[in-house]
């Protein structure tokens, strides 16, 4: 998690759902310097009174490029600007990298998810460093790219690239190239007015009594003030673990543009379905085509549950 708004919206939606074990969190460079995002992480962890949940500081910049920020839209505290208490809770001493394949290699059979909701920064390094943990993972599940297959298909940070997927496109590329299987939920679903929160959802948040609707309404305040609706990109990666009977996947040969002038981080899906699969270019990536509007009310009643 990059410590944005909707990456601390995707960690409660983890923390309060029994049909997933959350293991750990670790924090990447994204929307605020990893500092922040761990600091954020942190919070949520202390919110939901999980503090059997770890939190490690994960690599501060990109594999080879200067960070970029989405502060703007963030804050600059990555959650709204909130000015939130600092958390009471530390992270652990442990490396990001070392927390993740010592989880990996405690799990008795292949049966761990890395879900990413930031750049793949934590998890390319983890993959380079350590081959061996390609064999521990069931699957990494990413909120990144923008495929080109439904309407909402294009770019957010340029007009071809998603903000994950253009902060760090080498790892982005050297993750689609691995040997693991990846599911993505990009920006041709997320950016569906229909799965968003409107101001309707967040009035009747706002009412609600409890600590995490407080803390969910006061990180989505100034934005929803400013657009008047929030997508739930992060969420809804988190919700293909817990209910994927909400989501549709296709299957596309996908690569990662890393030295394009114009295309810098864009997500190519190879949509050519008239060739045979080994004239295809890019390796095989389920991408997330469709979200039913259900997936919003079932967000909505897990954050607002006691």
């Amino acid at each position: 998690m990059d410590g944005g708004i909707d990456d601390a919206l995707a960690l409660i939606l983890a923390l309060k759902s029994p049909e997933l074990e959350v293991a750990g969190i670790t924090a990447v460079s994204g929307n605020v310097p990893v500092e922040q995002a761990t600091i954020n992480g942190l919070k949520v962890v202390e919110l939901l009174d999980r503090s059997d949940v770890w939190v490690a500081r994960g690599l501060g910049n990109p594999l080879f490029r200067d960070p970029i920020r989405a502060t703007a839209f963030h804050g600059s505290d990555g959650l709204g600007d909130s000015n939130l208490p600092l958390p009471k809770l530390s992270p652990t001493k442990k490396l990001a990298l070392n927390a993740i394949l010592e989880t990996l290699a405690s799990s008795k059979r292949q049966s761990t998810t890395i879900i990413c909701t930031g750049p793949l920064t934590n998890v390319a390094a983890l993959l380079t460093e350590f081959p061996e943990a390609r064999e521990m993972i069931e699957e990494i599940v990413m909120m990144g790219g923008a495929y080109f297959v439904t309407k909402y298909g294009f770019g957010n940070e340029t007009p071809v690239a998603e903000f994950n997927t253009y902060s760090d496109p080498e790892a982005a590329k050297i993750v689609f190239e691995a040997d693991v299987p990846i599911r993505a939920v990009g920006l041709d679903v997320t950016m569906n007015p229909r799965v968003q929160l409107t101001k309707s959802d967040y009035d009747q948040l706002r009412n609600r009594k409890g600590r995490v609707c407080a803390f969910a309404s006061s990180i989505l305040k100034n934005n929803m003030r400013r657009y008047g609706r929030f997508a739930l990109h992060d969420p809804m990666a988190v919700a293909v673990k817990i209910k994927p009977s909400l989501f549709q996947f296709s299957n596309f040969h996908a690569q990662v543009e890393t030295k394009g002038e114009y295309t810098l981080g864009m997500t190519v899906a190879d949509r050519r379905d008239w060739l045979p699969d080994d004239r295809l270019v890019g390796r095989s990536v389920m991408v997330c085509t469709s979200a039913v509007p259900k997936f919003k009310q079932f967000f909505l009643t897990r954050l607002t549950a006691a």
